[in-house]
Parts: C-alpha cells; structure tokens; sequence
C-alpha cells in the first residue's frame, strides 16, 4: 500500500500542477518565460547531479549527446512550451488526458529508430486509445465539417489548442524512445533528468533572447508560485514516483498511473470550474481503458520473454 500511496502522491503533484501553470498564464506572463523560468530553478536544485554525473556527459559519444539534446531540447523545452500554451486555447483537462496518445507515438517511433517489433495487439489497443482521442474532440470535428466556407474564432483557436497539444504529445513521446536508447547505454537516470533540464534550458534561453519582449519582471508573489510548481511536478512527483516503482509491481503502477488524469479532472472541475462534457467523458474512458489495456499487454509479454529466459 505504501507504493501505491507514493505512486497517487506522485499523480497528484502533476494535477496540482496546472493550479499554478494555468494562473499565470492569466496573470499575463508568456509561455517561454513560465517554461525558461521552471528550467532555470529545475537546473539550479539539481547542479548537484550534473556536478556528480559529469563524467557521464563528457563520456557521451555523438549519438548519445544527440539523444540527451533532443530529450531536453525537444523533449522537456518544446514540449512544455506546447504543452503550457495548449492551456490559453483548451480546456486544461482536456490536454492533460489527450497526453494518453503519448505510447501509441512511443512505441511507433520505437519501432523505427530502436527496430522494435510491432505487434498486433498494439494496433488493437492503439486504434481504441485513438478512438478516445477522437471521441473527445467530436464536437470540434463536427463544427468544422458542417461550417460553411466562415470558421469561427473560437474553432480556429481549439484547433490551434489541439495542434499544439499533438505537438507535446510527439515531443515527449519521442523523448521516451530517446530517454531508453540512453538507459540502454547504461546511462544513470538521474543524469538523464538532470541533463534533460540543462538542455532544456539550452534551448530556451537563445529563444528569450530573441523574443525579449515576451520576458517581463516578475514580483515576488508569481516568482514563488513558479518556483513551487518546478519543485512540485518537476522534483517532488518524480522522486515519489520512483519510490512507488521500487516498492510495487509494474501492473499496480499501471493501475495507479490512471488516478493522474481523475485527479486532474477533480482538480480542475473543483478550483478552476472546469467540467468536462459528456463527449469528453467518454473519450478519456475510452482512453484511459486502452493506456491499461496497451501496457498490461506490455507487461504480460515481458514476463513471458523473462520466464522462457529463465527456464533457459
């Protein structure tokens, strides 16, 4: 129980975490600087392991320094950038549950740039996983279809919504192939994190340069808040994540892995009054379902593989 209790924990600091990201895209700062600002505290708390795993980065032949650019790069800068403006168009809620598409984009990509195997249950379970995501958005697909040559403001800005969060959802899927190209390579997972976040920030801060316009002076009062959300969902949610992996096996955390979107949906319905409508509901079922469906499937083969190895 004391491993699920940490995995709900670790679920429940990333819902938290739009109470924060969300208000201060209404107080009126820009999303690079919500984004720039969380890298920059996330690097500064861990300059420690960058200090520890140095070795580890100087190491880093040229395919690998790519992947750990790209995971931070791509992965955690464009990615959150996509991510957090996806909020100004959508409802928050929304985009926290269209991120499920993210192991349909994972295990695609797998496949091309780690040649694993594609397997029949996967398209089963992705085409139910898609469904949601269609299902959730039918309303949006149907508006655009029965319009006349005239689309709205209000469609045009859902679609850029909905553009942005397949955005993220294709940055972070494809830095979970990269993140596990990296641990095949023996690299430790906390040089990863914290290389992700320095990279991270590496791309960021030429972007504010360039866009300085979009970087205002923050008070004291939003500064807080942003540091609290970085330490939140970027630290405190990791490290109770992974000490919930170390006590349970991987089917329970499949399991408890799906209070994150019921959390967000609460969260969000109780304190920024966002519902969902019935079409939304059902979409986030229907995603939820073929996430557990996809990865005990997953789970059920590799202890399989894990057995025949044994046995032999």
């Amino acid at each position: 129980m004391t491993g699920i209790f940490f995995i709900m924990i670790a679920c429940l600091t990333w819902a938290l975490d739009t109470l924060i990201r969300y208000p201060l895209l209404g107080l009126g700062f820009s999303t690079l600087q919500i984004v720039l600002m969380e890298h920059l505290t996330l690097v500064i708390v861990t300059l420690p392991l960058l200090w520890r795993y140095r070795q580890q980065f100087f190491n880093l032949n040229v395919r690998s320094f790519g992947a750990l650019f790209f995971i931070g790069g791509i992965g955690s800068a464009v990615g959150s950038l996509a991510y957090t403006q996806a909020f100004a168009y959508l409802n928050p809620t929304v985009v926290i549950l269209l991120q499920k598409l993210q192991p349909v984009v994972a295990i695609v990509l797998a496949s091309w740039f780690l040649n694993e195997r594609i397997r029949g249950y996967f398209i089963r379970w992705a085409g139910l996983i898609l469904l949601g995501s269609v299902v959730m958005i039918w309303p949006d697909i149907h508006a655009m279809f029965s319009q006349s040559v005239v689309i709205s403001h209000a469609s045009m800005a859902s679609w850029y919504g909905y553009g942005l969060t397949l955005l993220a959802v294709i940055a972070w899927g494809a830095a979970t192939v990269c993140g596990k190209y990296l641990s095949e390579q023996k690299m430790n997972a906390n040089a990863i994190m914290s290389g992700r976040f320095l990279m991270g920030l590496v791309v960021l801060v030429p972007l504010a340069l360039l866009h300085t316009p979009q970087i205002h002076a923050m008070s004291a009062q939003p500064l807080l808040m942003l540091i609290v959300m970085a330490l939140l969902s970027g630290l405190a949610g990791m490290w109770f994540y992974y000490q919930g992996l170390n006590r349970i096996p991987a089917q329970v955390t499949t399991l408890a892995e799906q209070t994150f979107p019921i959390f967000a949906a609460l969260i969000n319905w109780l304190f920024l009054s966002m519902s969902l409508s019935m079409y939304q509901l059902l979409g986030a079922v229907l995603l939820i379902v073929g996430n557990v469906g996809l990865r005990f499937k997953e789970l059920h083969l590799a202890e399989q593989s894990s057995s025949h190895l044994k046995r032999a």
